[in-house]
């Protein structure tokens, strides 16, 4: 192991995420995508994504991964620009397409969210979304949301998908290991990198507030709300395959929670709803959970 960390620190760190994620494109969907966490937790999500995304609407997705979300709402009538950094998970992005037959309305792009900006003469989208951490993996998130900003619709709304700062599951788990140092940085996840087979990955994790601040110039906070508070984080999936109905229960008390000040703060991840500032909408105001 600290032959691969040290390896991996001679690498920039822009290839050394792409090279990571290129090799966990292979596994991603059995590991998450298909799992019965990842299943439950990404139906959360979408609830929420098909609120807002409308047919016809043209959307801009960041951090696609291997299409899973794009499909989704192509399946609805939304057109989509889907995004990575990872030339290997767009190539699983198209083959799903493919199989779906939704090629007509999903455009996928080799393309990092650090170089969005390239896009601006494909602008305005009428929105944009980015589901489950992927820019928890970006450096400079001011930057990237003042790109974005460039690229929407006045009032455009943008759903972002995060890892929280704090997973009340990973806590009590660790505990029950006896292993409290990892429950304590499960308390308040800080920035790390994760290093493993398949490369090395450095991992922000920004509070809600620290949010609000890096879009504030150029979005509001409209609402937030927890993702997995009740369910499990996908760590625990060997635990989830052994109860399939104790975590459907678990989603449906998920659907409470989610919204309810203190406990939303303890998910696996935050859904952040921001909408694009025009010259008629101050930023500033409360954000209220949905």
């Amino acid at each position: 192991m600290p032959g691969i960390q040290n390896n991996a620190m001679n690498i920039p760190l822009a290839h050394a995420n792409q090279q990571y994620w290129d090799l966990t494109a292979e596994n991603y969907d059995s590991i998450f995508s298909e799992s019965v966490i990842g299943r439950v937790q990404r139906d959360a999500v979408w609830r929420e994504l098909d609120k807002v995304f409308q047919p016809g609407m043209r959307i801009l997705e960041l951090n696609c991964g291997t299409g899973v979300d794009a499909v989704h709402l192509a399946a609805r009538g939304v057109r989509v620009v889907a995004c990575d950094l990872s030339s290997k998970m767009i190539d699983a992005a198209r083959r799903r397409s493919g199989a779906a037959s939704v090629d007509t309305l999903v455009d996928f792009r080799v393309l990092p969210t650090e170089e969005i900006d390239s896009l601006v003469g494909e602008a305005p989208f009428d929105g944009a979304f980015s589901n489950f951490s992927g820019l928890n993996c970006v450096q400079d998130i001011s930057q990237a949301a003042r790109n974005l900003a460039r690229l929407l619709k006045p009032r455009a709304q943008t759903q972002l998908c995060m890892v929280g700062r704090f997973s009340l599951w990973e806590m009590a788990w660790h505990l029950a290991e006896g292993k409290p140092a990892l429950a304590l940085q499960s308390f308040k996840r800080k920035p790390t990198t994760h290093i493993s087979t398949q490369g090395v990955v450095l991992v922000h994790y920004p509070s809600v507030n620290d949010m609000r601040r890096m879009f504030a110039s150029e979005f509001r906070l409209r609402g937030w709300k927890g993702i997995g508070v009740a369910v499990p984080p996908s760590c625990l999936e060997p635990f989830a395959r052994r109860v399939p109905e104790m975590v459907a229960g678990l989603a449906k008390i998920d659907h409470y929670l989610s919204r309810v000040p203190i406990f939303r703060s303890m998910g696996d991840c935050v859904l952040l709803q921001f909408e694009r500032l025009s010259e008629e909408s101050p930023s500033g105001g409360k954000p209220s959970s949905w």
